[in-house]
Order: structure tokens, then C-alpha cells, then sequence
């Protein structure tokens, strides 16, 4: 059975290259994040500072993915 995703808000800290970006999350823990395909053009328009909507894996606590802007 897939597991359901966590999903929470957090604030983009920097881009870690062109789909990936460090995330604080609101208990102040920095996480990976990345964008899905379908999601790539927002990955040129985010910046430092910017919020945005993550979706984690049940398993993972140290990766998510972007979902879109908060």
C-alpha cells in the first residue's frame, strides 16, 4: 500500500543547482528539496526567502518535493 506524503510548508535558503534547493522547515530543520517535472518552470522563477508547499515521504525526513508556492 503507498503511503500517504507529509505534506508542510517550509522557506527556500538557497538553490543547490538547477532543480534543487535547501529548505528550512517550520521546527527550523534544513532539508533537500526538489521540483517534479510537471513543477521545472517554477524552479527558475524561486528564490532565497521565497515559501513554498513540500510533500515528504513517510520514510525520509531529510528530502522533500516542491509542490508549489505557499
Amino acid at each position: 500500500m503507498k503511503e500517504t506524503p507529509i505534506q508542510t510548508t517550509g522557506k527556500i535558503i538557497t538553490r543547490e543547482g538547477d532543480h534543487n534547493f535547501k529548505a528550512e522547515l517550520p521546527n527550523n530543520k534544513i532539508i533537500m528539496v526538489h521540483t517534479t517535472k510537471k513543477l521545472n518552470s517554477l524552479s527558475n522563477e524561486l528564490k532565497a526567502g521565497d515559501m513554498v508547499q513540500l510533500e515528504m515521504s513517510t520514510f525520509d525526513f531529510d528530502k522533500g518535493r516542491i509542490a508549489g508556492r505557499a
